[in-house]
């Protein structure tokens, strides 16, 4: 899908929109990228305050970056036969507290796309219960961290 076309989709779909103009950062934030295609036949939709303080600003709260990220996608290959039953329990328990057990489930079958802060959660915990292999997830996508 085109990325006019996925912005017009988010912006339809209640994705909150920015149109603070004097921001100096707005050529790169998803929120203003997204908000310049809003259908002119949407009456009502989210929008950032742009007299909010700091919004417009360097330091916007709001700024979403356009660039895209790199989610990993599964953790099927992730937990494999030679690792330690106490390894896959303590990694299970520190994403399922992170999140959900629901949620844990979905990043194991690829269902929810895995965050780059999450990876590095996920990274941390293997390193924090002594696992010192290379922990790789399932598959890669660069997509946009909504």
């Amino acid at each position: 899908m085109k990325e006019i076309e996925l912005f017009k989709q988010k912006a339809a779909n209640g994705y909150t929109v920015c149109y603070a103009e004097q921001c100096p950062k707005k050529d790169q934030c998803l929120r203003w990228e997204v908000g310049q295609q809003m259908p002119d036949t949407t009456k009502e939709f989210n929008c950032v305050n742009p007299k909010y303080a700091g919004v417009g600003t360097d330091e916007c709260e709001s700024y979403k970056s356009s660039e895209r990220v790199r989610f990993a996608k599964g953790m099927m290959k992730l937990f494999n036969d030679d690792m330690p039953k106490k390894v896959v329990d303590f990694v299970r328990q520190a994403i399922i507290k992170k999140h959900c057990q629901t949620y844990y489930y979905e990043f194991r079958k690829g269902e929810r796309l895995i965050s780059p802060a999450l990876q590095e959660h996920i990274r941390k915990a293997f390193r924090e219960i002594g696992w010192d292999k290379d922990v790789e997830f399932d598959s890669y996508i660069e997509e946009f961290e909504w």
